[in-house]
């Protein structure tokens, strides 16, 4: 062999057991780590718990949404006699008012049902007066200030329907903490007024909707708001489904 190739081999020899140390061996510090990371992957992959949407989020069918009874029965059949439900909705789709209002609920951790109160409430119109209320979700003057509206002579907040919306989701959010997220009683709020329906609760001794004899508009408001999303749920599902979270719409 010459000298050459002699001196390569004798310096890789000299060198290789420092080479495998440094490049093969590491401190038990890390060892540790690699089982602490092993055990926890494997914690995680065992898990029983069903995946979520991002932040916990779940869409599931509750029964106050789908019920029916002779009393909503009653307004299907009149919605389905009429276009009402089809022309709300094509207002609503039209100028994308539900894609907002999807949003700023779904903030707000909401029912997605909700967002479609405005069906009963306006027909999604901006400008709707009934007198005591205006706008699209007819707040009064009272409850809007309570909610951060301004409602003056020169501007009214309550028909900007962004700003409205947005004191909506905050209103429905305290009512249905009030009433234990029960949103039939909290519907029957949102239209009675919170007031009210504790006085109500409290005096007839009951918390099911269904059994409370109260005054004839908020007797009515919750069948006729289960009606129309009956309705449109079954008869416009693509007008109904504008803008809804993509889960929410593919369980219903």
């Amino acid at each position: 062999m010459s000298s050459y190739w002699r001196n390569i081999l004798l310096r890789n020899i000299g060198h290789s057991p420092l080479l495998l140390k440094q490049n093969f061996i590491r401190p038990k510090k890390y060892n540790y780590y690699w089982l602490l990371l092993v055990f926890a992957i494997s914690l995680v992959g065992c898990s029983t718990k069903p995946a979520g949407l991002p932040g916990g989020r779940q869409f599931y069918n509750t029964e106050i949404w789908k019920q029916s009874n002779s009393r909503i029965k009653k307004y299907v059949q009149v919605y389905n006699n009429n276009r009402h439900i089809k022309i709300c909705l094509d207002r609503a789709t039209s100028r994308g008012y539900l894609h907002y209002i999807h949003r700023v609920f779904y903030q707000y951790n909401l029912p997605p049902e909700l967002a479609h109160l405005p069906l009963l409430e306006s027909c999604f119109d901006t400008r709707a007066d009934s007198g005591s209320a205006r706008g699209m979700w007819q707040f009064t003057k009272t409850t809007a200030e309570d909610y951060g509206l301004h409602v003056g002579w020169l501007s009214d907040d309550r028909l900007n329907w962004r700003k409205a919306t947005d004191s909506a989701a905050r209103y429905l959010k305290k009512l249905g903490k009030m009433f234990d997220n029960n949103w039939e009683l909290a519907l029957a709020g949102y239209n009675g007024g919170p007031g009210y329906m504790a006085q109500e609760i409290k005096s007839q001794g009951t918390r099911n909707f269904w059994k409370l004899k109260l005054r004839k508009e908020t007797h009515e408001y919750v069948p006729k708001f289960l009606a129309m999303l009956s309705v449109a749920r079954k008869r416009y599902p693509e007008l109904y489904f504008q803008g809804s979270p993509r889960a929410w719409a593919t369980s219903s």
